[in-house]
């Protein structure tokens, strides 16, 4: 049961997830949260007006009922007359005198029903019991009394008018709220539509941005409503997408105009080699030692592209053995080994820095930059150019300036010099020494930046080329210097 978990959570999950999504468009949802306020609004509406009309109406009779028991209600004359004696119209009286059969003046085939009644001065509502049949909808609103001796007087008047006038009020009033609710309806349907035309622009910039169109964008709306920062946030999507795109195609041609570097780089080599072995084995020359030379040569070419490849890959990936390294004995160290390996080349080391330049870092891989930027400047600079490594501090950094007074590069070439698979000799037959595989300054700014530090180049035709790494400086008990040597 425990294998079957990983599968049967992410299904849970998306039949949670899909039932959570709406069925009905977002218009159709908003209209329908529209009409049931509405609805809600214009019901509770209603009920307030009838409810207030309904008590209004009670409290009118209620006035009434007490103003008959104090006046005509409890009158001897009254009471003693015949059954036919005059009373106010809709009102009837019923006197119970214990011993006597109840008397009921204005009868009108219904009366109050008594054994709803209570007597207690207080106006009711109670029910009716008819001689002529039952008539359940009709009411009374009575007021009973009882004297001491037992006599109970009841003053009652039919609210068969009253009931007739609040029904009438809310068959009116649920014909106005319909007729405000179709209203509201088509307004709100209209002012629904056009609220959400700028989620159809968005529809339509994400269909158009789906068909391929990276460059559409959603329109600017301000930023303090919901559809300005939905569209900001779109359109930093895609310009972030866009951005990666361009990256990528641009690492993409890199990566196929090294590919067809590479593949002529060793083509050529291999050709050579392969010449040479069907040429001794034709018999066309006798001289092993000449064929055996050419093809360790080209051998060596084929080599330095598949050192240069795992160079770049060590440098990404292997972990550094950082350590206090002392950057005035490291550039002694680089300027030592590039003049064994350039003998009669000239190589000149300037020290600015006021104090002991120190940093952490790999000095292996340290001293892997500088003679990098040595070697090319003497590969590539020309056979009379003169190098020079400053060292110098300035703020909370080290910077190293390897430069040279030879050819220099184009603008376009300064731009493109860190990138991997660039050379700048691209279009040009290169020779055999200064052919490189175009990794050389990659795997250098790879170093430099898993250093925390950073790598730039000056340069222009004819003046020559100025590399500068800067490192953070490590300070050892507060040292730092004491001015500032230079900028970068």
């Amino acid at each position: 049961m425990a294998s079957l978990r990983p599968e049967v959570a992410p299904a849970t999950l998306t039949r949670l997830a899909a039932s959570r999504v709406p069925k009905l468009r977002l218009r159709t949802r908003l209209l329908i949260i529209l009409m049931v306020i509405s609805g809600l609004g214009l019901t509770g509406m209603s009920a307030a007006v009838w409810g207030l009309t309904r008590d209004q109406t009670y409290e009118r009779v209620d006035k009434d009922l007490r103003k008959g028991l104090t006046t005509w209600a409890l009158s001897p004359e009254v009471r003693n007359s015949s059954v036919d004696t005059y009373l106010p119209s809709q009102f009837l009286l019923m006197t119970v005198v214990p011993g006597q059969a109840p008397r009921i003046d204005k009868v009108n085939g219904c009366f109050p029903r008594t054994s709803e009644l209570i007597f207690d001065r207080r106006p009711r509502t109670v029910g009716a019991d008819c001689i002529f049949g039952d008539q359940p909808d009709l009411k009374f609103r009575v007021i009973a009394v009882q004297a001491p001796d037992g006599t109970a007087t009841v003053v009652a008047k039919s609210l068969e008018q009253e009931n007739k006038m609040l029904e009438a009020l809310a068959v009116v009033l649920a014909s106005i709220s319909l007729l405000a609710l179709t209203v509201m309806g088509a307004a709100g349907t209209f002012f629904v539509r056009r609220a959400l035309l700028p989620l159809k622009d968005l529809e339509n910039t994400a269909l158009a941005i789906a068909d391929g169109n990276i460059n559409c964008r959603a329109p600017a709306w301000p930023r303090d409503t919901e559809f300005g920062r939905l569209s900001y946030a779109m359109n930093t999507m895609v310009s972030q997408l866009q951005e990666t795109l361009d990256e990528s195609r641009e690492k993409e041609e890199q990566m196929r105009r090294f590919v067809g570097d590479a593949s002529h780089e060793l083509r050529t080599p291999l050709t050579s080699v392969r010449g040479y072995t069907e040429l001794y084995r034709a018999g066309a020359t006798d001289d092993a030692d000449m064929v055996l030379s050419k093809i360790d040569e080209e051998s060596a070419r084929m080599k330095l592209l598949v050192e240069d490849l795992l160079a770049l890959t060590r440098a990404e990936g292997t972990r550094l053995n950082m350590r206090e390294v002392d950057v005035l004995e490291l550039v002694l160290s680089v300027s030592s080994s590039a003049r064994a390996a350039f003998p009669g080349r000239s190589l000149t080391v300037e020290k600015e820095a006021t104090d002991i330049p120190l940093v952490s870092g790999d000095p292996d891989r340290l001293h892997q930059v500088l003679l990098n930027l040595v070697s090319n400047a003497f590969k590539h600079a020309g056979d009379d150019a003169e190098v020079t490594i400053t060292l110098r501090e300035y703020l909370d950094n080290v910077y190293i300036d390897v430069a040279d007074n030879g050819c220099g590069m184009n603008p376009e070439d300064t731009d493109h010099i860190f990138e991997r698979f660039f050379r700048a000799d691209s279009s040009r037959n290169r020779s055999k020494s200064a052919g490189g595989s175009g990794l050389g300054l990659a795997i250098t700014k790879s170093i430099v930046e898993q250093h925390g530090g950073a790598i730039t180049v000056k340069s222009a035709p004819g003046e020559g080329s100025k590399f500068t790494v800067s490192l953070p400086w490590l300070r050892i008990g507060g040292g730092g210097p004491e001015q500032p040597a230079g900028e970068s």
